[in-house]
């Protein structure tokens, strides 16, 4: 490319004569300072239909995230509290039951020990073969009514244990629908 062509960026300083020519050519030569970026609300996106930026978006989702954890915290807390509560009330009731039986059992025992007492006594006496036949069917009778006693207290014992632990077995099956609805919520 020839010389004559290219058209200075800057005259010349021998060019300017002219007192405005050197005003304009100093202005032209300062360099406008590059204006600061101002930050644009939410990041410079397109502003949201609901009125939020991203940050107040954010704090309502932390909150609402929040309130669900609150709400589930205390469907657990109170989840374990009625289960312990359960298990307190199924103890106590079991320990009234057992003290129960402890006495039903020492009945029986007693009543076993006095009717085989009365039949070794009455075995002593027997003579004739007609006492051994009245004797055998004391016997067959006293044994009867021991195994019937230890029977129902073994089958009390069974029922007892049922009963004491139903108000736990109960909330134990509503336990994890209880969860569930918390959880869903």
């Amino acid at each position: 490319m020839p010389a004559d062509t290219i058209a200075p960026s800057r005259p010349a300083p021998s060019q300017t004569t002219a007192p405005d020519a050197v005003a304009a050519q100093a202005a032209a030569s300062q360099t406008a300072a590059p204006e600061k970026a101002r930050p644009r609300p939410n990041g410079g996106a397109r502003p949201r239909p609901d009125g939020l930026d991203r940050s107040e978006e954010g704090a309502a989702t932390f909150v609402q995230a929040s309130d669900g954890l609150k709400r589930m915290g205390a469907a657990c807390m109170t989840v374990g509290s009625d289960n312990i509560a359960a298990l307190t009330e199924a103890g106590a009731l079991a320990g009234r039951l057992m003290t129960d039986m402890t006495k039903s059992y020492i009945d029986a025992v007693s009543y076993a020990a006095v009717t085989y007492a009365g039949l070794g006594r009455d075995c002593l006496t027997c003579r004739t073969p007609a006492d051994v036949v009245e004797f055998q069917k004391k016997a067959l009778e006293g044994f009867t009514e021991t195994y019937e006693a230890s029977s129902k207290v073994y089958s009390n014992l069974f029922e007892a244990f049922s009963t004491a632990f139903e108000p736990l077995m109960a909330r134990a099956a509503d336990g994890p629908e209880r969860m569930f609805r918390a959880f869903a919520d």
